[in-house]
């Protein structure tokens, strides 16, 4: 008995080319059950996520700058891209800022052309690590963070507030 005979067969039983394709379909099929079983695996590994509101002022800001937030209002660092943060309120309160008088005295006065703009931003935080992160920059009440999106940023915004949703 020949190892193929005559008609192109292994053994006088299959075919060589329904072989090839039997074997990649074999070798298909279980790629794409090792993909499944690999993605499972990976997504029971991800660390449990918490859902923070942080509370920010963004002082002495241009009058369109709330309006150039909610444009867009995913938060945007240039080296991370869009972030695990988006803005989800914006109020504006008109800034007061201290003005020199002819006297030569300061005083506290409105401005007419700026705002204090206070920021709600949901942060979906991972609990891998102990402290509370927007993109790589960990937040604290009383620290400063920069508010970012594509079209307005606000630098050296204070933390006021952060609360569990």
């Amino acid at each position: 008995m020949k190892f193929i005979d005559e008609k192109g067969r292994i053994f006088g039983k299959i075919n060589i080319f329904d072989l090839i394709v039997l074997i990649a379909l074999v070798i298909g099929i279980g790629a794409v059950g090792y993909k499944i079983v690999k993605d499972r695996q990976a997504a029971s590994q991800k660390p449990p996520t918490k859902t923070y509101i942080v509370t920010v002022k963004s002082s002495a800001m241009p009058d369109n700058y709330a309006e150039a937030l909610l444009k867009d209002p995913r938060i945007f660092y240039d080296n991370d891209w869009f972030v695990n943060a988006k803005i989800v309120d914006v109020r504006e309160e008109p800034a007061v800022i201290t003005v020199q008088t002819a006297d030569g005295k300061l005083v506290q006065a409105v401005s007419p052309d700026l705002k204090d703009v206070y920021i709600d931003i949901e942060v979906e935080d991972k609990q891998d690590i102990p402290d509370i992160r927007i993109g790589r920059y960990a937040v604290a009440i009383g620290g400063k963070i920069t508010v970012k999106t594509i079209y307005a940023t606000g630098a050296d915004s204070i933390v006021l507030d952060i609360r569990e949703k």
